[in-house]
């Protein structure tokens, strides 16, 4: 039996702002093959990745003054997907040629493309803390080999951190941990009455002794996993990871990490943030091996 694929009706995750440059962006979101550009206003522009004329994929053209140019007969394209000009006319476009363009917008440092057929519904979730004074963060990016929901059940999965990333995070000690499920539209959060033990590189670390830890996950809808590990207002680390689906077997990962520490975050980012991708390179070994068992 398969399970549902994500829903169409949401935002999706398309790319960092910073990944919109000079050439066309190539992205696939649930199957669907994207060019992402800057408009005339500067504003991101989300068009399915083929002209209208030939079919070839507006990702391997140029960016002009606000349009995407096909690489093969030089047809162009505004950022509402209407073609503004085609070289071999002499008159100009005939009528209205074009591709169907599809909502995107650009917040906090993310360009976010709605893949769904109804009007979007509000704007995408922020990243907590992101770029919040007083909090340290920075970005990872990942393609990952596996569906969406294979991504987002290991990233909220507490068990698989004693085995797979066996001496980083957890041990292999087991121990009774009750929680709390608490579950509203469009989220299902679980509360942990974990007491932090110092039995791991990472929580000798950075998980202060003597400090009562609020260990909180969050599954919210369509595609993102966040988990908090709360030690107070000074001491506070958030992990949340945006998962954009590519196709069944691709997903596209981007985690934010934020965390206060003090006033140390930027001396704590020297170690941390080489440790978070260590562990997220085992996290996607672990789920290409799977990817590739469920295949065969």
């Amino acid at each position: 039996m398969s399970l549902p694929g994500p829903p169409r009706e949401h935002w999706y995750l398309a790319a960092t702002s910073d990944a919109l440059g000079a050439r066309p962006l190539a992205r696939t979101i649930l199957g669907d093959p994207l060019v992402l550009f800057r408009a005339a206003d500067g504003a991101p522009a989300a068009l399915p990745d083929r002209c209208a004329h030939r079919n070839l994929a507006l990702s391997r053209g140029r960016c002009m003054s606000g349009t995407v140019e096909c690489a093969y007969h030089g047809w162009r394209y505004d950022g509402s997907g209407a073609c503004v000009a085609i070289p071999s006319l002499a008159d100009g476009v005939p009528g209205r040629i074009g591709v169907s363009a599809r909502p995107a917008m650009e917040r906090d440092g993310f360009v976010w493309v709605w893949m769904g057929a109804q009007a979007p519904e509000g704007a995408p979730r922020p990243f907590p803390h992101w770029r919040e004074g007083g909090w340290t963060s920075f970005v990872m990016v990942n393609r990952f080999p596996a569906g969406a929901l294979a991504c987002l059940e290991n990233f909220l999965d507490c068990p698989h951190t004693a085995f797979v990333h066996r001496g980083w995070f957890r041990s292999g000690k087991a121990r009774d941990v009750p929680a709390r499920v608490e579950t509203t539209a469009g989220e299902v959060k679980v509360e942990f009455d974990e007491r932090p033990a110092h039995d791991s590189v990472i929580s000798r670390l950075l998980f202060p002794p003597r400090r009562r830890l609020a260990h909180t996950d969050r599954f919210q809808m369509p595609s993102t996993s966040r988990v908090d590990y709360d030690f107070g207002p000074d001491w506070h680390f958030v992990i949340t990871s945006q998962c954009t689906p590519v196709t069944d077997e691709l997903t596209d990962v981007y985690t934010v990490v934020s965390f206060r520490a003090f006033r140390l975050g930027p001396l704590v980012r020297l170690f941390f943030e080489p440790m978070c991708r260590r562990i997220i390179q085992q996290d996607l070994a672990v789920l290409e091996a799977q990817t590739e068992n469920v295949r065969r």
